[in-house]
């Protein structure tokens, strides 16, 4: 058992979304001409990768709707720290949450990529199409490692502790705290 991490044996929070099971399994219609709730599977996806990443809450807003509109959906979108609802003029409703959040800009320089290059190339796919290019760009993994990332939440939160008029012993328990805190976070 010294090989098992508490995240190993925690049970989690959150059930898996199947989206591939929201796309047509023909696999022939385009996701323009899909129905509500495939349209909705995108959006929604697109929307809770982008929160995933650390962007705000303004940006994953306007990425769905650009989504929305090429897709001739209209949807009203609440977007809060770890969660997004939405519901679209024909009565579907979805509710999503993520299980933790970080800083990840490679992935959302891919989602904005994505959403910028929609309406020429992923509106002329399927949805399952569309859902196997998101599956390769949640894959994508931050850059730095987890001691690396608790390094720099450390040396931040000690220099903010200075910034706020804290003293040497105050600045190194934010920094002990901190890449603790980080690092297990990121674990």
């Amino acid at each position: 058992m010294a090989d098992n991490s508490y995240t190993d044996i925690m049970e989690k929070n959150h059930m898996e979304i199947p989206w591939h099971d929201y796309a047509r399994q023909d696999g022939n219609i385009l996701i323009d001409k899909a129905g509500l709730i495939e349209k909705a599977s995108v959006i929604g996806r697109v929307g809770l990768i982008m929160l995933s990443c650390g962007t705000g809450a303004w940006r994953v807003r306007t990425s769905m709707n650009r989504l929305s509109k090429v897709l001739g959906v209209t949807c009203t979108v609440d977007v809060g720290l770890m969660s997004i609802e939405f519901d679209g003029t024909d009565c579907i409703s979805q509710s999503l949450s993520i299980a933790n959040t970080g800083v990840n800009t490679s992935k959302l320089y891919r989602m904005e990529q994505f959403v910028d290059n929609f309406p020429n190339e992923e509106a002329h796919l399927t949805g399952e199409e569309i859902h196997r290019r998101l599956d390769e760009i949640e894959q994508i993994h931050a850059i730095y490692s987890p001691a690396r990332l608790g390094l720099a939440a450390a040396i931040a939160c000690c220099a903010f502790t200075f910034l706020l008029g804290g003293g040497p012993i105050e600045m190194m328990l934010a920094f002990i705290a901190a890449g603790i805190g980080n690092l297990i976070r990121t674990k």
